[in-house]
């Protein structure tokens, strides 16, 4: 296979990974306005549920690992 292949699928990969990560960027926000509904409907609605701890607390941990991986591939190209 050519270095061309490989710049092609790299960059593909690139491209995928940014669509990735703009979608989940996009659901992020869009959990964050169904929690905030949520919570204006809570005292409305007769036997409210709590509202779920939002996912981000699992994030800073979970970016980390992404940002030593890219390092690590940053370093080795």
């Amino acid at each position: 296979m050519s270095l061309n292949g490989y710049d092609s699928a790299f960059e593909q990969a690139t491209n995928e990974r940014a669509e990735v990560r703009m979608e989940i960027e996009r659901l992020l926000n869009r959990g964050e306005l169904l929690d905030k509904l949520l919570e204006s409907l809570a005292p409305f609605v007769s036997s409210p549920e709590p509202v779920a701890a939002p996912v981000e607390a699992a994030q800073p941990e979970q970016h980390h690992e992404e940002h030593h991986y890219q390092e690590h591939h940053e370093h080795q190209g």
